[in-house]
């Protein structure tokens, strides 16, 4: 894993932990942008913390893959129409259909009114705690 640092002129220090795969892909998009890591990396951050008005005025494009905003989207698309998604949202979704832990399973039992309540979906606070490391398989290959 790489450690990248970024030391603000307050005295405040962060450490991200990066995979090798992430480290070359953000190094490669902060230079294909003009950008040093540091303001690539700033600029991504803004992007996931910016305001719903942000993805109204710019399209989704504005928000990053692995924005938490993105995965509670993807849950709702992949549990209603997984059918939809294509290219890397389609192989992420196979990565998640194949991670039994990111799923739901609700108790099948009957109710005198209805029959089966529910079907197995994705469970949105288990994805958001597996997002990063899905969205870093996915889309920093």
């Amino acid at each position: 894993m790489s450690d990248v640092e970024f030391h603000h002129s307050v005295g405040m220090r962060t450490v991200l932990y990066l995979s090798p795969a992430v480290c070359t892909a953000a190094l490669l998009a902060a230079q294909q942008s003009g950008l040093s890591l540091h303001e690539w990396m700033e600029h991504r951050i803004s992007y996931v913390m910016a305001d719903d008005e942000v993805a109204v005025e710019r399209g989704l494009d504005a928000l990053a893959p692995w924005s938490l905003a993105c995965a509670d989207l993807f849950a709702r698309v992949a549990n209603h129409a997984p059918e939809v998604l294509e290219g890397r949202w389609a192989l992420l979704y196979e990565r998640v259909r194949l991670e039994q832990s990111l799923w739901h399973q609700p108790t099948q039992s009957l109710d005198k009114d209805r029959d089966l309540l529910a079907e197995p979906y994705i469970s949105k606070v288990r994805l958001r705690a597996a997002w990063p490391r899905l969205c870093a398989a996915t889309f920093c290959l």
